[in-house]
């Protein structure tokens, strides 16, 4: 077995204990040589040499209330406090609609509960029902009637986990008669029903599963994109991508939904052939581009890349992994080992995308078994780092059970990822380069990695309004007297 439950004997653990097929106990055999330690419960020792779910660091620090609600904050989740500071709640009352309790283990929703209600809730109520945390007053809901409150809270749930460095607990979720959705509770070590218990128990046994079967992944990765860009007039003003494409097909069209739940599709979108090879990806998108190209007749349009070249317009550069695992390592490897680095390099307007965009551990499950990372901004300023990035994301996905470090669980690390500090930054990714460069297969894509760390070493921004396609080679720059030195493929 590849995972052990770690607990203090609580009443819980030990009927989870009776459920699931993994060990179980206080302490870990002596001779013990899996992989992961799941934490249950805050009252036993920790495994500092052994990767964990649930490391007891965070299950304090979820406990505690305003250091909770300042990191959901951070991550652009909303709280009673965070909409206090903002001055969005007039006086201490808040009136709900719905409220929901959402169980969530390793990025599942487990069960929803629901309880309706129109409620003037004090914060000393609030307090209270922190305490009580009970499920009395909820009904479960089914999955077919999962409507868009269901869905919404079970989506800001498994990201308010995710955020707060737990892998598992029960979110109490509220909806507000505004339609802001609040992250009223997390509680990482939840009292468990029958129903609870047994959902728990069949959780850590599919982790089991999947956590044996990607070990011994020997196949490599296969890497997708559809990173975004903007056209943008000699005026100053933006085009809309709908006026010359498609929602479909390799060069299409993407939606912004604007309050009211009104879509408009002002960006384009490349989507390349997938591959397991980084540098033919690289060139599925050239190729991709230069379809673009004829397909966006009017040439004098600029096309912009980075994460919000002009304001109100963001832009995501999302990575699909497929033949892969989606697991919180993943995805924690990706943000440090990725999203951070890449924020050396990053244009200055790039930071104005988060955290409603941008923000750590973003993921979208896909139809073809995979999912799409969805952290980074658009990162098509240059071939050099479009190179880096699929190659520094394939050796990741490849080796990430090597990348142990996880600087982002430190609050002030994590507070300068979203403020774009990088001068803070720029020593820890130092030391993040020194394992990726340990890591078998680094020496394959060494040219371009190399590079990529000097250029971020460099710390030299990239413009946000540059035309990509002067870099890239694409009509009309593709003449003999726009090439550059240093762009070629």
């Amino acid at each position: 077995m590849e995972s052990f439950l770690l607990h203090a004997q609580e009443k819980e653990a030990l009927e989870l204990a009776g459920l699931i097929q993994i060990p179980s106990g206080t302490a870990l055999p002596k001779d013990w040589g899996g992989r992961i330690v799941i934490h249950w419960g805050a009252a036993h020792d920790e495994w500092p040499e052994k990767q964990a779910l649930q490391p007891i660091k965070a299950i304090l620090r979820a406990k505690a209330g305003a250091v909770r609600d300042e990191r959901l904050a951070l991550h652009g989740l909303k709280t009673p406090l965070s909409l206090k500071k903002r001055g969005q709640v007039k006086d201490e009352r808040l009136t709900f609609t719905h409220k929901y309790k959402v169980a969530v283990f390793h990025l599942q929703t487990l069960i929803v509960y629901e309880k309706k209600e129109t409620l003037l809730l004090s914060e000393r109520a609030l307090l209270d029902q922190r305490q009580a945390n009970g499920n009395s007053a909820y009904i479960e809901v089914s999955p077919e009637r999962a409507g868009f409150h269901v869905r919404r809270a079970s989506r800001e749930a498994v990201k308010a986990i995710y955020a707060l460095g737990l892998d598992y607990g029960l979110v109490t979720i509220g909806v507000l008669a505004t339609g802001h959705t609040l992250v009223l509770d997390v509680d990482p070590v939840p009292k468990l029903n029958a129903k609870l218990t047994q959902l728990f128990a069949q959780a850590i046994d599919r982790y089991e599963f999947a956590l044996a079967k990607e070990v011994r992944r020997k196949e490599r990765v296969m890497l997708g994109t559809d990173p975004e860009f903007l056209l943008l007039s000699p005026q100053g003003q933006v085009v809309f991508a709908d006026r010359f494409l498609t929602r479909v097909g390799e060069v299409a069209c993407d939606a912004i939904v604007l309050s009211g739940h009104r879509l408009i599709l002002p960006l384009a979108e490349l989507r390349p052939q997938p591959s397991t090879d980084p540098r033919e990806l690289v060139k599925n998108l050239q190729s991709a581009m230069q379809i673009a190209a004829r397909s966006i007749t009017d040439e004098s349009l600029a096309w912009l890349s980075g994460g919000m070249p002009v304001g109100g317009y963001p832009l995501g550069g999302h990575i699909h992994f497929s033949r892969c695992w989606l697991s919180v390592h993943l995805l924690r490897a990706l943000d440090n080992y990725l999203a951070l680095p890449l924020i050396l390099i990053e244009g200055d307007t790039t930071r104005q995308r988060r955290p409603r965009y941008g923000f750590l551990g973003d993921f979208r499950k896909k139809s073809h078994g995979g999912f799409e990372y969805r952290t980074l901004p658009s990162w098509m300023q240059s071939p050099l780092i479009t190179r880096g990035v699929f190659a520094l994301a394939a050796l990741i996905a490849d080796n990430y059970w090597l990348l142990t470090r996880q600087p982002l669980q430190d609050p002030e690390i994590e507070a300068a990822y979203y403020r774009g500090d990088k001068q803070r930054l720029q020593r820890v990714v130092a030391r993040l380069w020194q394992d990726i460069e340990q890591l078998k297969g680094y020496e394959v894509h060494a040219a371009v990695l190399d590079r990529f760390r000097a250029r971020m070493a460099s710390m030299e921004p990239w413009n946000e309004r540059d035309d990509i396609r002067k870099a890239w080679k694409i009509a009309p720059y593709n003449r003999k007297e726009a090439i550059e030195e240093g762009i070629m493929l």
